[in-house]
């Protein structure tokens, strides 16, 4: 992974299909000043239990500008079983299929939950974790003590460089 890679990366121009079967690419976010890709399984329990801390950045930072989405990186699961997750968990996130797993590999994405919070052109500006919560798999912190991706936006938001790029994610591997 390449951090200020622009275009080239071609992240723009991976096809990506929403719950209706559209075909989707990232380069009609460009009215963004970040979005955030968040990979997601519907069968991950860390995915599963971030689905509210998602919905708070959301609805906090939308309205500044900042995009959300979610891609299922496999085949795996069918429109079914994603919005069955959405409803069940009351996630907030536009969720994509990326069956081929295209976005994820030239993102390099190996976990769920993994976030990348990229700018209009595809210049990856962290990724990593979302915070600090899940350390490693099945233990977590009682205090969260580092909020990676909230730190990366409001960076972006207040025109500052990101200064934490990279974090490791912890989660279930993308197969």
């Amino acid at each position: 992974m390449l951090f200020g890679f622009t275009a080239q990366n071609g992240i723009q121009n991976v096809p990506l299909l929403d719950l209706k079967g559209n075909t989707f690419k990232l380069n009609q976010l460009h009215k963004y000043k970040a979005t955030a890709i968040f990979f997601i399984s519907p069968e991950c329990p860390l995915c599963q239990s971030y689905t509210l801390t998602i919905n708070q950045l959301i609805k906090k930072y939308n309205v500044k500008g900042v995009d959300f989405m979610g891609v299922v990186p496999t085949r795996d699961f069918s429109v079914d079983d994603i919005l069955k997750y959405k409803r069940n968990y009351k996630s907030n996130l536009n969720l994509v299929r990326d069956s081929a797993n295209r976005l994820g590999k030239k993102l390099g994405a190996t976990i769920t939950p993994e976030v990348f919070l990229v700018n209009p052109k595809g210049v990856i500006l962290y990724s990593g974790r979302i915070d600090n919560w899940a350390y490693e798999l099945g233990k977590k912190r009682t205090v969260i003590t580092a909020h990676d991706l909230v730190d990366a936006i409001e960076s972006v938001l207040n025109n500052k460089p990101v200064k934490i790029k990279k974090t490791k994610a912890v989660g279930c591997f993308i197969e």
